[in-house]
């Protein structure tokens, strides 16, 4: 990537209120394909990355071997501020689901970021934002049913009424069975709310309907 990309992506995205001004000279601007680990489990960190265009999971393998997905993420968010903070490997692995865009800054001075104070401050905003979002995800999965969460999903990631729907990753972080995901958006279809138009992609066909299922604000 240029620098006259890397400056565009950093004037979009206010960065230099993220990273301190003598740090934005080392920032480097990466594309991570379908498929690539962005950080790994249980590696040392060795950069802080703030994701800003694309889709990535966010999984975390288990004591038994098996890998939870905790969730997706198509919205900018900075991804290794817990393990910089606590000083310790990576709690999970980030994996790109479609070639994503990464702005990131390499940590070969760690003390120095710890002593900035608007540095600080940002991380613990971005921190806040995160706790108060899987606070909303956790109680959302206990309240409100399969149909109804994802309507809402549907409604958040449409775009001219075009989405994708990966059912094994929906259903990891749903906190549901593959098999019932699957069940829920094929009543969908059989009620003309939305209709499969390629692999893994679907229109919706009565917004109305849908709108009507979604979760309430």
């Amino acid at each position: 990537m240029t620098k006259k990309a890397l400056e565009y992506y950093l004037n979009k995205y206010r960065l230099d209120t993220i990273f301190p001004q003598p740090y934005i000279k080392q920032l480097q601007l990466m594309t991570y394909d379908k498929g690539q680990a962005i950080c790994q489990q249980g590696q040392v960190l060795e950069h802080l990355f703030y994701f800003i265009e694309g889709h990535i999971k966010i999984v975390r393998r288990l004591f038994n071997g098996k890998e939870h997905i905790l969730e997706t993420q198509n919205q900018p968010t900075l991804i290794g501020d817990i393990e910089l903070m606590n000083d310790q490997t990576s709690v999970s692995s980030v994996i790109a689901l479609e070639p994503s865009l990464i702005i990131q800054l390499p940590l070969t001075n760690r003390e120095e970021l710890y002593q900035d104070p608007l540095f600080l401050y940002q991380i613990g905003r971005q921190l806040a934002q995160k706790l108060e979002q899987q606070n909303i995800i956790s109680s959302t999965n206990i309240s409100y049913s399969v149909k109804e969460r994802l309507a809402t999903y549907i409604l958040a990631q449409e775009t001219q009424g075009v989405f994708q729907l990966q059912p094994s990753v929906l259903a990891d972080i749903f906190g549901t069975s593959y098999r019932h995901l699957s069940r829920v958006a094929k009543q969908l279809q059989d009620q003309n709310i939305i209709e499969k138009i390629a692999f893994k992609t679907y229109k919706i066909v009565n917004r109305a309907q849908l709108e009507k299922t979604k979760i309430e604000d």
